[in-house]
Order: structure tokens, then sequence, then C-alpha cells
């Protein structure tokens, strides 16, 4: 009877042990169930997304931030889409780390995302991987480090860090990831990562994917929202007219639709980089603001909004917008002479707010989020 009881003692103990494993790594956020086990959430009212990128990059505690955060909502923009960076070497390393020298503290974050919910305004987390020493025609696309695993371990620590802080805060939406082209075929990897997320942050969840490489991703699915940029080639080189470029948007418009009633007929879009540098050739090459730092043409530039904003603002796929991107230093104020993205001093900054300012389609709804449970308020 004795080793009967023991027997039966010891069953027990090993399900415990089991059971307490499992939830610790539920608690660590280094589960790896596949998302498939945690749907994606069903449309709901939380509606559309009017955002404004604006990039972390300085560390300095009395960088003035808060006064940034505060400007924001002057642009019509409801949400402000926090960009926080991880680097590596360059496209060949497989170690990923934040540097401490150029991203704000942990406390200074949570405080930025307190002011803006206090503000009214919704909160988007992207995380994105900056090369610190590209070498010649790399970026983060074009990853390839010579061990796949040791550089998603790297990955995965930093997309769950900043989950944590996601969902300790009630960000509404989280990003896991940005343009990592290189990777996108390896779906396995990113549902695993998917599932981790779940376990770790309750809001909605995206990617963003290159303008040109949103259809080769199979993982769609494991997400709430479909993230894409739009650095199209709108011109050709030919002169960027309202007319020229708002035509342009057509086709382009028919072929995301198109795809997403075939494919994710159900699954919201969000446009995660909409910008477009303050430069003469904006309109043919959006993505590169190396092309012409010294020719500054704001008209282009304001087309380019224009254009867009009147081919998607009224479309009840789209479930939000994000304008990349919003100055990073209060001591300089851009004008109609700075070439970069920012719309700040410039007409494109009237053509944002007249488009934020206009009505939301009934239809534009996001998703429904849970908040974040009490003990991860603390």
């Amino acid at each position: 009877m004795r080793k009967d009881k023991l027997a039966v003692l010891l069953v027990f103990a090993g399900i415990i042990a089991v059971m307490v494993a499992v939830q610790l790594q539920r608690t660590n956020g280094t589960d790896t169930q596949p998302a498939a086990t945690r749907p994606a959430k069903a449309p709901g009212p939380i509606g559309r997304l009017r955002g404004m990128a604006l990039q972390l990059h300085y560390s300095d505690e009395s960088h003035p931030y808060e006064q940034l955060v505060g400007e924001i909502p002057s642009s019509g923009a409801d949400a402000i889409c926090f960009v926080v960076h991880a680097y590596q070497e360059n496209a060949s390393s497989a170690s990923i780390f934040i540097d401490r020298r150029k991203t704000p503290s942990d406390d200074h974050l949570v405080k930025l995302i307190s002011q803006a919910h206090a503000q009214g305004m919704r909160v988007i987390i992207m995380p994105i991987v900056l090369l610190e020493n590209a070498r010649t025609g790399e970026w983060r696309g074009k990853i390839n480090p010579p061990d796949w695993s040791d550089w998603w371990e790297d990955y995965a620590n930093f997309i769950t860090y900043y989950a944590k802080i996601a969902a300790a805060t009630g960000a509404e939406v989280f990003m896991v990831g940005s343009e990592l082209v290189s990777t996108e075929a390896q779906t396995g990897r990113w549902r695993d990562l998917i599932g981790t997320v779940r376990w770790i942050y309750p809001g909605l969840i995206s990617y963003s994917a290159n303008w040109d490489h949103y259809r080769p991703i199979k993982w769609w699915d494991a997400v709430d929202i479909i993230g894409m940029t739009t650095y199209y080639d709108l011109t050709g080189g030919a002169e960027p007219t309202l007319e020229r470029l708002t035509k342009a948007w057509e086709p382009i418009k028919k072929d995301i639709l198109d795809w997403r009633a075939k494919n994710h007929p159900t699954k919201p879009i969000m446009f995660t980089e909409v910008g477009w540098p303050n430069q003469e050739t904006c309109a043919q090459y959006p993505w590169n603001y190396y092309e012409a730092p010294d020719k500054p043409d704001p008209t282009a530039q304001a087309n380019c909004f224009e254009a867009f904003f009147a081919t998607w603002i009224g479309e009840p796929a789209v479930s939000g917008f994000i304008v990349w991107e919003w100055r990073s230093n209060p001591a300089t104020q851009p004008g109609p002479e700075d070439t970069s993205y920012t719309p700040c001093g410039k007409p494109a900054l009237d053509v944002i707010r007249k488009y934020y300012q206009m009505p939301t389609p009934a239809a534009g709804a996001t998703g429904t989020r849970s908040p974040p449970p009490a003990e991860s308020r603390q």
C-alpha cells in the first residue's frame, strides 16, 4: 500500500512540475507554442488609427521627448508610434543588442507612453533592427547571419523585451518586426515568435512588410493587422503632378485590395510608413533619402501625401496609417528647405492634418484589444 501511495504521489509531483514549468515559460515569455493556438483577434470597435511615428534615438533623460509627444496632436493624429531600435554590426552579424547610449531608458519610455495616453492618443510600439556599420548595399531586409538560430534567439529576446513593456503600459498595437525581408520565408520561426508574444501581450499584433514584399509572407493569419509600407515608385522620373500621382495609385490600390480579398478578406490593413522625403526625387525614390539631399521640393512632398490620402482615406479595409515621421529634436524647427521625411514646417503637414481630421469610415475597424492584467500595470 505504501508503495502504491508513493507511486501516486510521484505521478502527481510530476504533473505539478510540468504545470509549474509551463507557467514559468508563459510568465517569462519563452513559450514557443505556435501562434495558431492563439487566434488573431476579431474585428471590433477600436477604430481607425491615424498615427505619427516618433523615433527614439536619444538616451539622454533630458532630451525633450515630452515636448515632441505634446506637439503631435496638432497634426490631427490620434495615435503615436514609438519606434525603438536594436542594432547589429552588419547584415552578416548574428548578434543583436540594445545600445543604451542611443535608447531611452525603460522608465522614460513608460512615461512617454503614459503621456500619450493621457492626451487621449493610442500607442503603437514598433521595434526596428538597424545595421550599425552597414556595408555597401546592406539594410535590414538583407540580413543573412552565419547561424540563423543565434540570430533568432537575439531577435526574440529583443521583441519580447518590448512586448512586456507594451503589455505593462496598455499599448494598443505592437509590431513584431519591420521589413525583415530575408527572414520572412522562415514561417515556423515567425509563428513561434508571434505565439510567444501572445503569451506576453494582450493587444493587437502587426508586422510591417516592405511595400514590394507583402505577398510572399505565409503567416499573415497569425497577426491581427497586415502592415505594409508605401514606398512605391509613382512616377518613373516624370514630374510628380497631383494628377499623375493619383493615377499611379489606382492600380496599386486594386492590386492590394484584390490580394487581400483573395487571401485575407477579413484582415485589416495598416500602412505602417507613410512618408516621402522633402526632395525633388521623392515620388520616384521615396525610400532613398540620400537621393537628393540638397534639392528640396515641398510641393512634390505635399502632392505625394495628397494623392495617397485621397486614394486611401475612405477605404474600409484600411485600419490605420502611420506617417513617417515627426521631428526628433525640438532645438531645430524643420522648414521648406529641410529635406528629411518630417512634414513639420512644410505644406505636407497641412495635407496630413486635413485628412486626419476627416470622419472615420464606419467599417474601418482594427480590432478589439483586452486590457493588460492588473499585475502587469504595477
